[in-house]
């Protein structure tokens, strides 16, 4: 025995590394990466439990491997993942649940298949680098934020629950913050997935709002060139005009040790990705001589460097450019990929017109070069400090190089001093008598006043240190150079103020001796600042050129004091003085008249200016005397305001100064006081950066004021000048305009204040704080007063509500928060409600939004009057439009101050807008109170409550019905409901049981009732929410705790429900009471039964996280309403029957707790009707009511996919018993009921899921099952439903007979009086108000039922239906009118019957055996029932052959399999768990009144409908040879005997209804089997020969019907050469031996002598017929019938006698009168009818040997060989090979008789061998030519309908008008897919051709074969299956045997069978499945 150990690890988990299969229960099937729960282990097994599925089980060791792993336990619910936590777990949670969707999607073939295997590979890839523990953490956040973005991508492609989570990619708590922010989360996270939905980025992109700076990270991998000295390159950043945007990064190459150089490019802006090109620049300089030297190498950093030294002589000489725009690769996400620059080569333009002729040729620029510079590019959002923070690893080792200008942001703290300098360009004039020009040299300096360098203040580019000097290309013989070399000036301000700069000019020669000689030859000089104290603009300068005189000074000396003299003379070219081209000289410079310099400047400094304006404001304390002070402010206000943004800080603090430091009255403000005007500057600044345009300055302004701001007197004067400015508003249009600019600005005027206060607080003057208090009191005095103005301060009013609520959390830190609350609300109060309402929402929402509202005593004064207003606001809209209209005053004088859109804010169509800001700050203040540290909050919570509960409740619902009504709501009003729903919630989540008793209470105090009012809208507002959600399908977090509020808020409403219902005092209110009760119990069941509660349906990561946060909310509702139900007391009878349904529907959900819990109420209700009706004097039917509506309600509920099995068991336990143990009366009604249920229960599962997995007709089935079910229990409304349910399949398949039948049923509910229509007879779609009465809507009835009859064929029907018509017509004289059209209707039925070709169809019986098939069609007659399943006979479609039968029926049931015999199968079949059928051809049995027309003067079409339709007897035959003793006891004897031992039997099936019904089957209630002998076989067959050559003659007289039918019949009777004619009839019964062996059959053989004699005249009457109309091609062949007649004639007439018969030619009828003798004749209703051979019958191919024209012809068709062995062929030949292709048999028949060949013939029925193994004589039929029907109900026994007709064109035209054509057409298409039965079939048979036995309805194929003469048949073993009787019948051949395909197990059997001569018993085929 195995021990199992325990595990000591209780959390052991293991993953499954392969597949694990097994049969035993015992064991646990694995898939590869399933994670099992293991619990314990053996040596070399584990035993676990899969927490992929609830199945526990053993399995190897070797097929696991143990993993730690990630648990979260919740229940019964188990989630857990192997590899970390995390982004890891949460992936492979992820994975798991998307797995089972994702085979699906592969099984279905769905197009998003791909995608998710996308999907989920990337999150494998991102889980291993998560799980990899080797991350960074900035990579490992960009790999969790990609993770998050692809899980919510493929959860939206599936269809699958939103994930909200928080920006650490953590799923949120939604218990733990309020629903109005849960909602706000989850429509930020939906139109997030929406956005990355339409684009596939590889990480998304997580940008915080506000960051308006960028970085661009360059590194340099390799520059591979052809150069031989050492080079420069210098990088930069160009914009598409080739502009400069960038310092430069100077590298020298090669680098030292060949490292890689990286360069960040920052200070970028918004406006840098708006480029539509951005270049790389690369400036390649050559330090060497003045010619390169020529050395063939490729230089790059792989390369050897060439050892040279950079002397101080060395030149800079130009090399070549690279250049490429890398815009594309800014914004790709590809930081690591290395990009190209190619290289273009200096040649004899200067490098500037190089690069832009690069930007200017494509061509160039597409061009393939192999030499350039390598590196990769990322783009970061954010400046260097950012950067350094988040992403460290970018800026280690590396230069910065920052953009030439300010960038959008300046910070206080960012000082910047930089001057960059660009040489432009220079003319210089040839000196020294030189003919050639010079190599210009440049190098320019900072010196100060006397001359002397400035050292290390010139960067000649980021990443080298700072220079002396810059020194700048040489371009060879170029007088007038174009350098564009750029250069920064690094200078603090005091050394700026004496600084200059200083360009020398130097000629280099090529000749190195030369030109060490060489010096300085002129001079150039720019200043630093202007004589103002303004510095050099930014501009261009033309600089004059200067010659330096080396001679007249120390040569040492001599740059130092021309540096130092050039400041006595003019810079620039503009400033010479007049004449100074005559000669300007100081010192030892010169001018040089014809000489310039250009070079241009751009100053970066937030200290130095160049503006006059902002200078004379800084040095305010210069200009103190009267008169300058007051200009330099006021042109302060007119300074660029880039400027101002630039000097922010300083002008600030300028500013302070002056207010502070200048005296004078504030008691007697005026414009041109300095305090003003002070004031408008502030106002101008502040305004300036609150400009959309400078908005990115707002911090700037935010940390001055926080940092920077040190003036503690300054809030005195700040808030004087604000009262002022407050109070003379209404003094003229100016103060109107700046109090306006004011208003716009007092939050950071009011920060100022505050931050002024807390400074001079710091500083220990507590003295000071009355005085501010006061001080403070005044401004808010003002504003109060402000709030009180008129309409010319609208907007000023409007700016204040804006901006003031804003600086709150300010004031607060200085001033008390309860005093400026209720300032607040004095302001708020003091505006007309009427005015502004947007600008006072948006200051309410600020509010609350800020500290002052998380204040408890601030808040305390703040809610009742924010929830005053919200409930005037949130009025009805009827309301605010009558209020508003009246105000319509207002809005003109708005429109004209403010403008038109302005003026909007009072149009009644705004009100949206309000009820939004409305819903947005009450979710504001609900979410407020949902946290932990705003102090207490119960009061608060009340409060609203009271005040808005009712107000926001009938909002939403005003809402959400409107919503209803719109077909297809916007956005934004889903938005808005969204909104107020989460509100709502909220408010009800947050109160408690006492807060709901104060808020009835205070409605009950206000409106007696209120409360009522408040429990229906809550009622009604939960069943809209349930019904018709407004969160989205995939928002479960919302959906659950919506679900979760509700039951709470149920809870709270069953409390005043409970009070009312026990404190009504008079009916209406107990009736009031009552129905309130009833909407409660119905919303319960509305919310248990909502589809997000239903946890079997969520995957087990969902099903966990919902458990733990909530619980099964379906418990606690069934609780509650247990609850609520037994709470009701004596009222509970006044809720019996309504409240059944919300029981039912709760009771029905998968939970056994939940139904634990409500399915005893049903008994209570059973004790309560109970008792209720035993108190009203019932003396039966106690739980009529009841008993009622549970019926009526379980069926609707159960077809909607309620209830199981489970259910009905738990209720037939739990109630049945409690009716058991209950006592009385009591017990038997309540049992009865309980089975009752029971009953039903089983019916409606069996038929829902026969609706799911079956087909049609079995569907169709139980259908009428569920309808007789109803019709026993007189349920009349609910059997009339299922009624037309079934008409509709019916009128689906286009079955008009059987819907037409069905619909009759409700007719007969149904009489002709005109009382009126009870409910429970109505028709279940049709409008009441049409059919009022019981004879409109049987009138109305019986006209569908006629139409669909009509169509169906069945005319005689109809005509009954017309009949009843016309004989109530007739009684009530309702006028000639109607009668007419009915009579007319009639005609055209009559009229029809006899001139309409319909097609009757066959019949066939099916068995069905094993339990794949449903209990009802294994046990048609009741599952209790005993006797063995006899099976059902079906009404096959129109031309529905029996091979087309059996394909129709493996279609259906596509798993079947058909046997091929017919005998009882054994257990290993009935009781195998496959499906097998059992399936035959049946002959149905004529009808009484069929009998009485038989003789009489009726058409064949009457009769032959008769024998096909109202039937319910059938019959079907197999043959049995039971050989006889002969004369002479000799072999040969009883081969020629071979008809007279060949014996039928017989079986009679009789079905419960008639065909055709409202089924197209029916089972099988009763059978009997008899034997047939073989002259009655004979009798049979002969008769209805003669009948069947009776019509085809008489049918043939018509000339518009084919002649081939009548051609056919004739050639088969006279020509029988080959098969014998009656020949085979005389020798086998018309013998004398028979006679006297049987005298018993005296009078079947007097009868069989007179039908070869009724023969004889009707043969005749048909070749004259045939000689009228047999067109001269067919003279020959007329005359060889003539002939073969006259032999005939001659023999019959000599043996049996003459006979004459007499045709009227009126009369369809042909009358035969017996004139030569009298014939004894046995009765024809005494001889049952006969039938075609049973069973199964073997095809067999002959060649026709009869020699000449007709030979061949005739032998195949000789109609005497049908007359004596007709008959027994009929019943021999019992399957017919399946037909071919009508097509191919269309094409190849032109001519029914001109076609046959005398080759090789198919034959469809062989006979049989003897006993002893003798040859049989097989029979042979020509498969093309003859169409004798054998049967008395074949279905081919009128000319028209046979099959030679049928098989030629036009003839099918005629016949067949649609279905036929269609019938052909599937009938084709099947035969196409499966193999025929004919063994000349070159396929092999399919495997699922089965047994066929009567073939009566195969007419319309091929006849069966006429016996032959002689023939060597197929040798086939004897049937063994009929010898169990202890006294066996005769050996039964095995004609049951269908042809197998090849290879099959039956084949193979067979030929065995053959080879060994052994009888065994028969083997079924294995079970297969056929696959759909």
């Amino acid at each position: 025995m195995t021990v199992w150990r325990k595990l000591e690890n209780e959390e052991c988990y293991a993953v499954a590394i392969y597949n694990f299969t097994s049969k035993s229960q015992s064991h646990l099937p694995l898939e590869v990466g399933e994670l099992i729960h293991l619990e314990g282990e053996t040596e070399e097994w584990y035993c676990g439990q899969s927490l992929r599925r609830d199945l526990k089980g053993a399995f190897p060791k070797s097929y696991v491997v143990k993993r730690d792993c990630v648990v979260d336990r919740c229940s019964e619910s188990v989630v857990a993942s192997a590899g970390g936590y995390g982004v890891v777990h949460d992936i492979a949670v992820t994975l798991r649940d998307w797995l089972e969707q994702w085979k699906n999607l592969y099984i279905n073939n769905d197009e998003r298949f791909k995608f998710m295997e996308v999907s989920m590979r990337a999150l494998l890839e991102l889980r291993a680098q998560a799980a990899s523990g080797a991350l960074p953490q900035d990579q490992l956040r960009r790999v969790a934020r990609t993770s998050v973005f692809t899980i919510d991508r493929g959860n939206r492609t599936l269809d699958m629950e939103l994930a909200v989570r928080n920006s650490n990619g953590q799923l949120v708590d939604p218990l733990k913050m309020s629903t109005y922010r849960l909602n706000a989360l989850h429509d930020e996270a939906n139109t997030r997935i929406d956005k990355n939905m339409e684009t596939t980025p590889v990480t998304p992109n997580v940008t915080p709002a506000g960051v308006r700076t960028f970085t661009v990270c360059v590194r340099v991998h390799n520059f591979v060139c052809r150069v031989a000295d050492v080079a420069e390159l210098s990088l930069s950043l160009h914009d598409a005009a080739g502009n400069k945007l960038t310092e430069h990064l100077l590298i020298r190459w090669p680098t030292p040790n060949f490292a890689t150089t990286n360069v960040v490019f920052t200070d970028f802006g918004s406006d840098f990705m708006k480029n539509e090109k951005v270049y790389l620049v690369c400036h390649v300089v050559r330090i060497g001589s003045m010619d390169a030297q020529n050395v063939d190498h490729r230089r790059s950093s792989v390369a050897q460097p060439v050892s040279m030294s950079t002397s101080a002589g060395a030149m800079r000489r130009p090399f070549g450019v690279a250049c490429a725009d890398i815009k594309r690769h800014l914004t790709s996400d590809n930081p690591d990929k290395h990009i190209q620059v190619p290289f273009y080569a200096y040649e004899k333009e200067n490098l500037d017109a190089l690069l832009k002729k690069v930007m200017a040729n494509r061509e160039l620029k597409d061009a393939k070069h192999s030499q350039g510079l390598w590196v990769s590019i990322h783009l970061v959002e954010g400046d260097l400090k950012q950067i350094r923070e988040e992403n460290p690893h970018i800026v280690v080792n590396t230069v910065v190089a920052r953009k030439m200008g300010f960038p959008e942001v300046i910070l206080p703290g960012d000082a910047r001093n930089d001057l960059y300098v660009t040489l432009c360009s220079g003319s210089f004039s040839k000196g020294g008598g030189k003919s050639s020009e010079r190599n210009i040299e440049l190098v320019a300096r900072v010196v100060d006043q006397h001359g002397r360098t400035i050292p290390g203040v010139i960067s000649i580019g980021a990443g080298v240190p700072l220079a002396n000097e810059y020194t700048s290309l040489v371009y060879y013989h170029d007088d007038r150079p174009r350098w564009q070399e750029v250069f920064k000036v690094c200078l603090n301000i005091e050394e700026f103020k004496d600084a200059h700069l200083v360009f020398l000019c130097r000629h280099r020669s090529s000749n190195e001796a030369k030109d060490r000689a060489e010096r300085h030859f002129a001079l150039a000089f720019l200043r630093l600042m202007q004589r103002e104290g303004t510095t050099t603009p930014d501009t261009n300068h033309n600089l004059c050129v200067y010659k330096i005189d080396n001679k007249r000074s120390n040569p040492a000396e001599v740059e130092k004091e021309a540096a130092a003299v050039c400041l006595g003379l003019p810079s620039k070219r503009d400033e010479l003085p007049a004449g100074a081209e005559r000669g300007l000289t100081r010192g030892v410079l010169s001018l040089i008249h014809r000489d310039t310099l250009t070079v241009a400047t751009k100053l970066c400094s937030t200290k130095l200016t160049q503006k006059e304006e902002i200078l004379g404001v800084l040095k305010w304390s210069t200009h103190r005397t009267p008169g300058t002070l007051r200009p330099a402010l006021t042109q302060l206000l007119h300074v660029p305001s880039e400027e101002l943004v630039k000097f922010l800080q300083d002008i600030l603090d300028t500013l302070f100064s002056i207010l502070t430091q200048v005296e004078e009255d504030q008691e007697y403000y005026s414009d041109k006081s300095y305090g003003v005007l002070v004031f408008e500057c502030l106002l101008r600044v502040i305004s300036l950066v609150a400009d959309h345009k400078y908005q990115h300055f707002q911090p700037v302004l935010h940390v001055y004021i926080d940092e920077s701001f040190c003036d503690a007197l300054a809030y005195e004067s700040l808030i004087t000048v604000m009262v002022w400015v407050i109070r003379t508003a209404n003094s003229s249009e100016a103060a109107v305009k700046r109090l306006l600019v004011c208003m716009k600005c007092v939050e950071s005027l009011l920060r100022l204040v505050v931050r002024s206060r807390q400074l001079r607080s710091a500083l220990g003057d507590s003295a000071a704080d009355d005085g501010f208090k006061a001080l403070f009191d005044t401004l808010l005095e003002a504003l109060v007063w402000l709030m009180r103005c008129g309409e010319h301060v609208l907007t000023c009013q409007g700016s204040a509500l804006k901006y003031f609520p804003h600086a709150v959390p300010h004031i607060i830190k200085v001033y008390p928060d309860t005093e400026l609350c209720a300032y607040i609300i004095r302001a708020l109060d003091a505006l007309p409600l009427c005015r502004l309402g947007t600008q006072r929402m948006l200051a309410l929402l600020e509010l609350v939004r800020g500290p002052l509202c998380a204040a408890p005593a601030a808040r305390a004064l703040l809610l009742p009057h924010l929830a005053a207003t919200l409930r005037a606001l949130l009025r009805d809209k009827a309301e605010w439009y009558r209020e508003t209209a009246l105000k319509l005053r207002l809005v003109g004088k708005a429109a004209r101050l403010l403008g038109e859109d302005t003026a909007k804010l009072h149009d009644p169509t705004h009100h949206q807008q309000i009820v939004e800001l409305c819903v947005e700050t009450l979710g504001e203040v609900l979410t407020l109170l949902a946290r932990d540290d705003v102090g207490p909050v119960e009061n608060d919570r009340a409060e609203l409550a009271r005040r808005l509960l009712p107000t926001v409740l009938k909002t939403a619902t005003v809402m959400i019905q409107e919503r209803g009504t719109e077909e297809h709501p916007s956005s934004s009003n889903e938005n808005i409901v969204r909104r107020i729903v989460s509100v709502l919630v909220d408010m009800v989540r947050q109160m408690s049981e006492d807060q709901y008793s104060m808020v009835v209470k205070a409605l009950e105090v206000e409106n007696a009732g209120g409360s009522g009012s408040l429990v229906d809208d809550a009622l009604g507002l939960i069943v809209m929410l349930v019904q018709r959600p407004v969160f989205r399908p995939h928002w479960a977090d919302m959906l659950h705790l919506q679900h979760y509020v509700m039951l709470h808020a149920l809870r709270l409403l069953s409390t005043t429900i409970q009070d009312r219902l026990n404190t009504a005092e008079d009916t209406e209110s107990l009736a009031k009471v009552r129905a309130q009760c009833k909407a409660w119990f119905s919303a319960g069941a509305a919310l248990g039964t909502s589809a997000p509660l239903q946890l079997e349906t969520l995957t087990a990561a969902r099903k966990q996280r919902v458990k733990q946060l909530y619980g099964d909310i379906r418990r606690g509702l069934a609780q509650c309403l247990s609850d609520m139900w037994y709470s009701l007391g004596e009222h509970k009878r006044s809720f019996i029957p309504c409240l059944v349904t919300p029981f039912l529907e709760v009771s029905f959900l998968r939970d056994d707790e939940v139904r634990n819990t409500t399915i005893p109420i049903f008994f209570d209700m059973m004790q309560t009707e109970y008792n209720h009706s035993v108190a009203g004097g019932e003396k039966e039917n106690y739980l009529k009511e009841l008993e009622s509506e549970l019926i009526d309600k379980l069926d609707v509920l159960v077809e909607r996919g309620c209830g199981d099995l489970q259910w009905r068991g738990r209720f037939v336990t739990s109630c049945g018993a409690r009716c058991d143990a209950a006592a009385g009366a009591l017990r038997a009604c309540g049992l009865a009921l309980v089975a009752a249920a029971a009953r039903q229960l089983d019916t409606l599962l069996q038929y829902r899921a026969a609706a799911l997995r079956s087909p049609t007709p079995h569907r169709m089935h139980l259908t009428t099952t569920v309808l007789h079910f109803y019709q026993e229990i007189e349920r009349p409304h609910m059997y009339i439903r299922y009624v037309h349910k079934l008409a509709s399949m019916y009128r689906a398949a286009q079955q008009w007979t059987e819907a037409g039948l069905t619909l009759r049923l409700h007719a007969k509910l149904l009489s002709w009086s005109h009382d009126p229509l009870p409910p429970r007879l109505r028709h279940p779609t049709l409008n009441h108000d049409d059919h009022t009465t019981h004879r409109e809507l049987k009138e109305h009835l019986y006209f569908e039922i006629a139409e669909l009859l009509k169509r169906g064929g069945l005319w005689e029907l109809a005509v009954d239906i017309v009949k009843e018509l016309v004989s109530v017509y007739e009684e009530e004289a309702l006028g000639y009118g109607p009668l007419a059209e009915l009579h007319s209707q009639l005609a055209e039925f009559y009229a029809s019957m006899l001139q309409s070709r319909r097609s009757h169809p066959g019949y066939f019986r099916v068995i069905y055996h094993g339990k794949g098939f449903p209990e009802i069609l294994r046990k048609p007659l009741g599952c209790l029932s005993t006797i063995p399943s006899q099976g059902f006979i079906y009404r096959g479609n129109e031309y529905e052959q029996l091979q087309e039968f059996i394909e129709r029926m493996l279609d259906e049931w596509p798993d079947a399999e058909v046997l091929p015999r017919l005998d009882p199968p054994g257990e290993d079949i009935t009781e195998s768990e496959g499906q097998y059928l059992q399936i035959n051809a049946v002959d149905p049995i004529m009808s009484d009144k069929l009998k009485r027309l038989s003789g009489k003067p009726v058409a064949e079409q009457i009769l032959q409908y008769y024998k096909h339709n109202d039937v319910d007897k059938f019959y079907f035959s197999r043959p049995f040879d039971r050989p006889e003793e002969s004369l002479s006891d000799s072999t040969e004897d009883l081969n020629k005997n071979e008809f007279a031992r060949r014996w039928l039997e017989r079986t009679e099936l009789e079905i419960s209804d008639k065909l055709p019904g409202i089924l197209r089957w029916f089972p099988v209630v009763k059978q009997r089997t008899y034997w047939v002998s073989p002259i009655e076989v004979a009798v049979e067959s002969l008769r209805q020969t003669n009948r069947t050559l009776k019509s085809v003659a008489f049918e043939a007289r018509n000339p518009d019907t084919p002649l081939n039918p009548l051609t056919m019949r004739l050639l088969g009777i006279l020509d029988s050469a080959v098969q014998g004619g009656i020949v085979n009839y005389e020798n086998s019964f018309l013998t004398p031996a028979y006679e006297s062996r049987h005298p018993e059959h005296a009078a079947l053989l007097v009868e069989l002598k007179d039908l070869i004699a009724d023969q004889i005249p009707l043969l005749k009457f048909g070749l004259d017929v045939h000689a009228s109309r047999a067109p001269p091609a067919q003279e020959e062949m007329h005359a060889h019938l003539m002939e073969r007649f006259r032999t005939v004639q001659k023999h019959v007439h000599q043996r049996y006698g003459r006979k004459t018969c007499d045709f009227e030619t009126e009369s369809q009828e042909v009358q035969l009168r017996i004139t030569l003798r009298n014939s004894l004749h046995t009765d024809t209703t005494s001889t049952v009818t006969n039938n075609r051979m049973s069973d199964i019958s073997t095809g067999n191919d002959v060649s026709s040997k009869s020699p000449g024209r007709f030979t061949s012809f005739n032998s195949a068709i000789n109609q005497f060989a049908r007359n004596s062995s007709g008959g027994v062929a009929n019943y021999l030949g019992t399957l017919q090979n399946p037909p071919k292709k009508r097509s191919k048999a269309r094409a190849g028949r032109k001519s029914e008789v001109g076609t046959q060949s005398s080759g090789s013939q198919s034959h469809f029925y062989t006979s049989h061998a003897t006993v002893n193994g003798n040859d049989a004589r097989s029979l042979s039929h020509n498969s093309g030519v003859c169409n004798t029907p054998n049967s008395v109900t074949s279905l081919n026994e009128t000319p028209m309908m046979s099959t030679l007709r049928e098989l030629r064109q036009e003839d099918v035209l005629q016949l067949v008008t649609e279905r036929p054509l269609r019938a052909e057409v599937e009938r084709e298409k099947r035969l196409s897919q499966r193999a025929s039965l004919l063994t000349t079939s070159s396929a092999p048979p399919s495997n699922r051709d089965s047994i066929g036995t009567t073939d009566s309805n195969q007419d319309e194929e091929l006849p069966p074969p006429l016996p032959m003469k002689s023939h060597r048949s197929m040798e086939l073993d004897n049937d063994s299956n009929n010898n169990a009787d202890p006294t066996p019948l005769p050996v039964r051949h095995n004609y049951d045997t269908v042809l197998a395909p090849r290879g099959s197990f039956l084949y193979n059997s067979i030929v065995h069978r053959r080879n060994t001569n052994v009888e065994k018993a028969p083997t079924p085929p294995p079970k297969k499945r056929n696959a759909q």
